[in-house]
């Protein structure tokens, strides 16, 4: 995982964006597992999320951190009694689910790879949720790793 800076590159994915809120939208059956599958398809490609995060202590000077640096995260706990990290598509969205960040928190460019890497060092963590309370899209492990195996077969 990269450290976001201010200068840090990272545009809005227009095209992402669009299979998000179409995926929001009510469809038909057919045209909603089109969509899922168009959805899927695109998150196999070079898909980088953001994150909110504290660094363990000694990599706090670190641009450049892996799945097992991080100290703690906030995790969210659903009605389903399970615990989901929040990821994001654009820094807007962060930045409205979480308006300040703590002392020593840091933001994080990640891409799926560092998502399960997290999720296999962090066994309670179910899934990633991909722009909560907004898309709501779940990542589950398996979900990730065979969009790694489809974007590697590309």
């Amino acid at each position: 995982m990269k450290k976001y800076f201010e200068t840090t590159e990272f545009p809005v994915d227009t095209k992402l964006q669009t299979l998000l809120q179409k995926r929001r939208a009510p469809l038909a059956a057919a045209a909603m597992q089109e969509t899922l599958r168009e959805l899927t398809w695109y998150l196999s490609g070079p898909v980088q999320f953001l994150l909110a995060a504290f660094p363990k202590p000694d990599k706090l000077d670190q641009e450049t951190i892996q799945a097992a640096d991080i100290d703690r995260v906030d995790i969210m706990y659903a009605s389903d009694e399970e615990r989901y990290l929040p990821v994001f598509t654009d820094l807007a969205g962060l930045k409205k689910f979480k308006p300040v960040l703590r002392e020593g928190e840091m933001i994080y460019l990640a891409g799926k790879q560092d998502l399960l890497d997290f999720l296999h060092t962090n066994d309670k963590v179910a899934a990633c949720v991909v722009n909560p309370d907004k898309d709501d899209l779940l990542l589950y492990r398996m979900h990730l790793q065979n969009m790694i195996k489809v974007g590697k077969e590309r």
